[in-house]
């Protein structure tokens, strides 16, 4: 055989092998990846909520609000609702996404039952950042403590964001008239995570919204 024809043959050989070592590598992680996915947003859901998770218990501590007649079931726009352990009032919860500056962020969102009556009344319960690949040391600071933490008891009809400014400090003098203040160096970051806040919100305002009642009653809460 002459080199014309063994080196590509060999070089052939070395490809495949490597694709089927690939597409095992794949098969054999594709399910374990998805399930630190899963966990992931479900210690984010715990979190915004405030309950306990016991990640070996099946059981979560929340449900899924089904949708209504007309609305599509996709895994992928999930409602939950929750009750929140001091009040004993609803919670809603969902995921909402938005493109950042190197990466897409996702978040996990919980709000108070005005949301499904009486949105921009309603009040955020907390911001959880559960997916994201942003700059090191600048972007990826979305995922600090203290800039999600700007989020909580923050009405939603004053979600919005400012540049150079203090982070909002919840339950402070004032605190409903200060806006979420964006990391510094990261304003592409801090809004693409402002706009999966207000995605997930929408969600839950479409799946959770009281129905017309008859004759122009009110709804009940």
């Amino acid at each position: 055989m002459t080199d014309a024809v063994r080196f590509p043959l060999v070089l052939g050989l070395i490809s495949v092998c490597s694709a089927g070592a690939l597409a095992v590598s794949y098969v054999v992680t594709r399910d374990e990846i998805r399930r630190q996915e899963r966990l992931q947003k479900d210690r984010g859901l715990a979190e915004v909520f405030g309950v306990e998770l016991k990640e070996d218990d099946p059981k979560r501590p929340w449900s899924e609000v089904p949708p209504s007649s007309g609305q599509a079931s996709n895994n992928a726009y999930a409602v939950y609702a929750a009750t929140e352990p001091k009040s004993s009032r609803a919670l809603y919860s969902a995921e909402g996404s938005a493109r950042g500056y190197s990466s897409r962020i996702s978040v996990v969102v919980a709000v108070d039952q005005a949301i499904r009556d009486k949105p921009d009344a309603a009040r955020i319960r907390g911001v959880k950042v559960v997916s994201q690949a942003e700059t090191p040391g600048l972007g990826d600071k979305c995922q600090a403590p203290d800039f999600q933490r700007q989020f909580a008891d923050l009405l939603v009809g004053r979600l919005d964001l400012k540049k150079g400014a203090p982070y909002r400090q919840p339950g402070s003098s004032g605190g409903d008239d200060q806006p979420v203040a964006a990391i510094t160096g990261a304003t592409i970051t801090s809004n693409a995570v402002l706009n999966a806040v207000r995605q997930a919100l929408d969600r839950i305002r479409q799946r959770t919204a009281q129905p017309p009642q008859p004759g122009g009653a009110a709804a009940t809460p």
